[in-house]
C-alpha cells in the first residue's frame, strides 16, 4: 500500500534531533556497523490465554537458537518455557530456521512456523508445525515438499486449515487425512488469498476464517482473468528473468471477487449473494457469533459508498443492513468487535467528521455514538464485556500525541488512563484485567510496562537501551506551527543543529510525504538508526523539517477530503507554504532549501522539483511515483476518483505535466524489482529529461523491492550514503 511506506517513513525518517553537545562526530558505517546504535523492546509477544501470562521470544545469537520465555503476571518472574525443537523437512530432513509462533486457543499447542518464504514484501510462505506442549510432540501440518500459507488451527484444535497452490485445504488431525475445499486454483484463480492490489490496499493476504464453532469454513475467491498483468526483468540469471503479477492500474478491471462458505460435515460450498455488480470491493468479512450468518463489507468502486450485508451461511441470500457514504471516501478499519450477545457489534467511524466509536444493533442496523469530539480515536483495543468498558487509543487533546482511554458500553464516564505526553500503545490480556504499555516520545526511547485496566502501572518491564546515547545524545525538535496565506494553520517540526546560532544562515532540509490521511507530526520516539542519520545531518550543520499538509489525518474527514481528487495540489501548496515560513525565519538560508522522501514523499519531492522548481534547490526521491495513472487503483481511485471521469485531476497532479519546468539538482532511486511503484513511473519521467538534456542523478538498486529489500543483501549503508553525499554537495 502507497500509504504503508509512511511506516517505513518510521524506519527511515522520524524526525528527532540533537540537542546536547556532541562527544563524538558520527559516521554513517558508525551508525549502520556498531551495535550500540541499536535498541529494542521485547520481541514475538503474545498473551496466554488465561490472561495469566505473556510469552515472548528470546534468540541467542551464538547458539543460533529461539526461546520462549513465560512471564508471569502476579509476580514478575521471567522463567525459560520453551526451546524451540529442531524443525525439519518433512521430505528431505533438513533442519529449518524457525521464523515465529503462534499459541493455540487452548493454551496446551503451539503452531509453528519454519522456513519462511518472503511473497512480494511480506514472508507468507513457509512450514508449519503444531507442537504438543505436554508431550512434546512435533507434527507437521502439510507433508509435502512444498510450502503453504495462511495456516490456521480450527477453534478446537483438530484441524487445521492452509492454502496450497491457490487452493483451499484441511488437515484433519484427528483422523489424519487431508481435505481439499477447493480445485480450480490456478495462476489466475486465487482460493483463501488475495490478489496483489486486495493484499497490499486492503491487507487481504489470508482470505479465509473458520466460523466461531469450528464447522465452517468461509473464504474469497479471485478470478484475475480480466486484470492486466504487468511485467519486469529480474538480473540475477544469465538471460534474465521475467517476473509479472496482475496487477490493476488506475481506471483498469479488477479481479472478479465471489465468498464462499464451506462445510466441513456436508463437504458443500454455499456461494453468498453479494450483490450483481461485480465492478465493486469487498474489504472485510466476518462470521456472527450465532454461526448462521456472515457480515460482509461491500464498497463501491469510488469507495465512497460501503454496505455492511448480513449473508445467510444456508442460502445465500443477503440484505443490507445499513450503509456509510462519503463525498470523497468511506475508510475501511479493522476496529470492530462483535459482542458475546449476538445481537451487537463495535465500530469506527468518520460519520460525524471525526473518527469515533459506535455501537451497532445487528438486526436493526441502529446505531449509538460512544465517544464524540472534535479529536479522533485512533485505534480501539477491544471490549470488556464483563465490566462494559471499551478500550482504546486517541489523539484527544494534542494531534501529535497518542493517549490511552477507556468508555463505558453505554457512553459514559469516558476515562483518560495515561497522562505523559506521548505516544502510548497498548497490548491487552485476553481478560482485560491488564495491559502491556508501551511508551515513547521524541526524549523517550521506547518503555514497556504492565499497566492494569485502570491506568495503574504495575511494574517496568523493559527499557530500550541504546548504548550510544550516553556518547551521542539525540535531539528533542521544536512542534511548531504557521499559518498559510489563506489563514489555514499547518502543523510542523523543525530541529536545529546543536551548535545553533541565530546569527547565521542555515540550509535547511525538508522530509515530505504526499498521502492523504498520512500524519508525520508526531510525538514517539521513532527508529533510532534513522535518527542518527539525521542527527549527523545537523552536525553537519543543516535545520531539518516536517509538516503535515492539508489532506493528511489527526484533524478530521474535512481536513482529509482537501487533498481528494488532486493529491498534489495541497501537498505541494503547503510546502511551498512552508518554504515562505523558512524564508521569513532570521536563521534560514532561502536559497538552500532542499526536500527528499520516499513513495508518496518521493513523488512530492518530483513535483517540488518540477512544478515547484522556484522554492527548492535540490532533492533526493526514493522509488517515486510520477503519473498516478501508473499506481493501482485501490489506493488511486480512493482519493483521485478514476482517471475516465478526473483526467484534469491526473494531469495536474502528475509530475510529468511539469517536466519541461524542471532544471537540475534531483536524485532519483529506484528498486529495480518494485512490484508497487513500478520502476516505469521513474523511467517515463527521466526519458523527459533526458529529451529536454536536463541533468539528473539516479540509482538503481537490482533485485529490490519498494523498501529497497530483498535481493542479495542489504543496500541501506550504500544508500545512506549515496544521499549525504548528494545533500552535502547539492544543497
Amino acid at each position: 500500500m502507497f500509504k504503508r511506506l509512511l511506516f517505513l517513513s518510521l524506519f527511515v525518517f522520524t524526525f528527532s534531533f540533537l540537542f546536547a553537545q556532541q562527544k563524538s562526530e558520527l559516521s554513517l558505517d558508525l551508525i549502520f556497523n556498531s551495535p550500540k546504535f541499536r535498541g529494542h523492546l521485547l520481541s514475538g509477544v503474545q498473551w496466554m490465554p488465561d490472561g495469566q501470562a505473556f510469552v515472548f521470544t528470546k534468540y541467542d545469537r551464538k547458539a543460533r537458537h529461539t526461546t520462549l520465555v513465560r512471564y508471569d503476571v502476579a509476580t514478575g518472574r521471567e522463567s525459560e518455557w520453551i526451546e524451540i525443537p529442531q524443525l525439519k523437512h518433512p521430505v528431505s530432513g533438513e533442519p529449518l530456521p524457525f521464523a515465529s509462533y503462534r499459541i493455540a486457543p487452548s493454551g496446551k499447542r503451539l503452531l509453528f512456523k519454519a522456513d519462511a518464504k518472503r511473497v512480494w514484501r511480506r514472508p507468507d510462505d513457509g512450514r508449519f508445525f503444531l507442537f504438543d506442549i505436554a508431550t512434546q510432540n512435533v507434527r507437521p501440518v502439510y507433508s509435502g515438499k512444498e510450502r503453504i500459507r495462511h495456516v490456521k488451527l480450527s477453534p478446537d484444535e483438530t484441524m487445521a486449515g492452509y492454502v496450497l497452490e491457490h487452493n483451499l485445504f484441511i488437515k484433519d488431525f484427528k483422523h489424519d487425512r487431508t481435505i481439499q475445499i477447493t480445485n480450480d486454483g490456478s495462476d489466475v484463480i486465487l482460493n483463501g488469498m488475495g490478489d496483489w492490489v486486495y493484499e497490499e490496499e486492503f491487507s487481504r493476504a489470508d482470505c479465509w476464517w473458520w466460523s466461531p464453532d469450528g464447522q465452517k469454513i468461509a473464504f474469497y475467491r479471485f478470478d484475475q482473468s480480466r486484470v492486466p498483468v504487468f511485467s519486469w526483468t529480474e538480473f540475477d540469471e544469465k538471460y534474465g528473468r521475467v517476473r509479472s503479477v496482475h496487477y490493476p492500474k488506475a481506471g483498469e478491471a479488477n479481479s472478479v471477487v465471489r465468498i464462499g462458505v464451506y462445510d466441513v460435515n456436508s463437504g458443500r460450498t454455499q456461494w453468498m449473494d453479494i450483490g450483481s455488480n461485480d465492478d465493486m470491493y469487498i474489504p472485510r468479512i466476518y462470521f456472527l457469533k450465532d454461526n448462521r450468518h456472515l457480515l460482509i463489507e461491500r464498497i463501491n468502486r469510488l469507495q465512497n459508498k460501503l454496505d455492511f450485508l448480513i449473508a445467510d451461511l444456508e442460502t445465500g441470500r443477503s440484505r443490507v443492513l445499513f450503509s456509510e457514504t462519503d463525498s470523497c471516501w468511506v475508510s475501511v478499519t479493522d476496529d470492530i468487535f462483535f459482542l458475546n450477545d449476538g445481537r451487537r457489534m463495535l465500530k469506527t467511524s468518520e460519520q460525524d467528521g471525526f473518527n469515533h466509536i459506535y455501537l451497532y444493533n445487528l438486526k436493526t442496523g441502529a446505531q449509538k455514538q460512544l465517544t464524540s469530539g472534535k479529536w479522533e480515536v485512533t485505534r480501539v483495543y477491544g471490549v470488556d464485556e464483563k465490566n462494559g468498558l471499551v478500550f482504546f487509543q486517541a489523539n484527544k487533546g494534542n494531534i501529535a500525541e497518542r493517549q490511552l482511554f477507556r468508555v463505558r458500553l453505554d457512553g459514559t464516564d469516558l476515562q483518560q488512563l495515561t497522562a505523559k505526553p506521548g505516544t502510548h500503545s497498548a497490548n491487552f490480556s485476553p481478560d482485560f484485567k491488564y495491559y502491556l504499555h508501551t511508551f515513547s516520545n521524541v526524549e523517550t526511547p521506547p518503555v514497556l510496562w504492565l499497566s492494569d485496566a485502570g491506568g495503574q502501572t504495575v511494574r517496568l518491564v523493559q527499557k530500550t537501551e541504546i548504548d550510544a546515547l550516553q556518547e551521542f545524545p539525540v535531539a528533542v525538535p521544536e512542534f511548531l506551527s504557521f499559518v498559510t496565506s489563506d489563514g489555514v494553520e499547518i502543523k510542523a517540526m523543525m530541529t536545529k543543529p546543536q551548535d545553533f546560532d541565530p546569527g547565521k544562515k542555515y540550509p535547511v532540509l525538508i522530509y515530505g510525504y504526499s498521502g492523504p490521511a498520512s500524519q508525520l507530526v508526531r510525538n514517539s520516539w521513532g527508529r533510532t538508526l534513522s535518527r542518527y542519520w539525521y542527527t549527523l545531518l545537523t552536525q553537519k550543520g543543516y535545520i531539518i523539517f516536517t509538516l503535515d499538509q492539508r489532506g493528511t489525518g489527526g484533524r478530521g474527514k474535512a481536513f482529509k477530503n482537501l487533498a481528494y481528487g488532486d493529491i498534489g495540489k495541497y501537498a505541494l501548496r503547503d510546502h511551498i507554504e512552508g518554504v515562505r515560513f523558512l524564508r521569513s525565519l532570521p536563521y534560514v538560508d532561502g536559497n538552500r532549501i532542499g526536500i527528499w522522501g520516499w513513495s508518496g514523499g518521493g513523488y512530492l519531492t518530483c513535483l517540488a522539483l518540477t512544478k515547484g522548481a522556484d522554492y527548492f534547490k535540490a532533492g533526493v526521491a526514493v522509488a517515486p511515483v510520477t503519473d498516478f495513472r501508473l499506481y493501482d487503483d485501490i489506493w488511486t481511485e480512493r482519493y483521485m476518483g478514476m482517471p475516465q471521469q478526473n483526467q484534469a485531476g491526473y494531469d495536474s497532479t502528475s509530475v510529468l505535466s511539469y517536466a519541461d519546468r524542471y532544471r537540475s539538482g534531483l536524485l532519483i532511486v529506484h528498486g529495480a524489482s518494485d512490484d508497487n511503484v513500478h520502476m516505469q513511473n521513474t523511467m517515463q519521467l527521466i526519458e523527459r529529461f533526458e529529451i529536454m538534456d536536463k541533468p539528473f542523478q539516479l540509482m538503481i538498486y537490482p533485485g529490490k523491492n519498494h523498501s529497497l529489500l530483498g535481493g542479495k543483501g542489504s543496500v541501506y549503508p550504500h544508500l545512506y550514503h549515496l544521499i549525504t553525499d548528494f545533500i552535502l554537495k547539492n544543497l
